[in-house]
């Protein structure tokens, strides 16, 4: 909230002072935040389906150029079954947007439920994604055969993907998360 809207008034009758909220700077407030974060989980949606896809198709033709057997088949279905969940995910997410209501309480909902997303996305990402790709392409390493170097960059890669999203999650998403509830409890109280 933008507290440089708020205006002190002194109470005549408590002989304290008090606060006004200017409502209209509150709800373009909160509108801003719903707005930056459906464009945080539209964005983030609509690369990983595309990069999935592109990934898919990669493996799909070097599948069929190859001739390597099942694995990059399999690679190929996994980044596809990606892509399929993903859309799934996020077709039943824009159908909830609709049964939020315009007024402020009912934005800040919304920016909520996005910001939940986001942060289900994170979770999904390392336990439904990074592991099970990790040990596929560990387990084709192995079967095939690869160089320690190239182990080591696949360990590290995944290893700092693991990271990243973990520390993305607890920083950036579950705070934004926080400040939204705790603002929507405040304003409840009131």
């Amino acid at each position: 909230m933008e507290f440089e809207k708020m205006q002190k008034i002194w109470n005549e009758q408590k002989g304290e002072t008090m606060y006004a909220i200017d409502q209209q700077a509150l709800h373009n407030s909160i509108g801003r935040k719903k707005d930056a974060a459906s464009r945080r989980i539209n964005t983030v949606e609509i690369a990983l389906m595309a990069i999935n896809s592109i990934v898919a198709v990669i493996l799909l033709v070097d599948a069929i150029t190859d001739k390597e057997g099942l694995w990059d088949y399999a690679g190929a279905g996994i980044m596809a079954l990606t892509v399929a969940f993903l859309a799934f995910f996020r077709i039943r997410r824009k159908k909830k947007e609709d049964t939020f209501d315009r007024s402020l309480m009912g934005e800040l909902d919304h920016a909520i439920a996005n910001s939940h997303s986001m942060i289900q996305i994170a979770t999904m990402m390392i336990y439904y994604y990074l592991i099970p790709i990790g040990v596929f392409v560990l387990g084709k390493m192995l079967y095939f055969g690869a160089s320690m170097e190239k182990w080591l960059f696949m360990i590290g890669m995944f290893a700092l993907a693991f990271f990243l999203v973990r520390w993305e999650r607890k920083a950036c998403h579950v705070p934004r998360q926080r400040n939204l509830l705790a603002l929507k409890r405040k304003l409840l109280e009131d």
